[in-house]
């Protein structure tokens, strides 16, 4: 959670940027906001962007990975990744 990497790429934190002229509209960052130092408002809407977490990849990938487990499809690779011992 990095405002500089959130607002760049035509994210739409970005285009409220570019539309506002200004940063004003944002509060905090996640870690902000589970610090402490920034407490949600409860009286207006909140968008939270996630971009440059990796959260959408994880979610997509375990829906993917779901979904083929469901069907049936789902089929292990033996020694897909060389080594597991350094990681932990």
């Amino acid at each position: 959670d990095d405002i500089d990497h959130c607002l760049r790429a035509g994210t739409s934190p970005h285009l409220t940027e570019r539309l506002t002229g200004g940063r004003a509209f944002l509060l905090g960052t996640l870690d902000d906001v589970m610090a402490g130092r920034v407490t949600v408002p409860a009286d207006r809407p909140v968008i939270f962007s996630p971009f440059g977490l990796g959260v959408l990849d994880l979610a997509v990938g375990k829906f993917v990975y779901d979904e083929v487990a469901d069907s049936g499809e789902l089929h292990v690779i033996d020694d897909f990744f060389h080594e597991l011992r350094r990681h932990g």
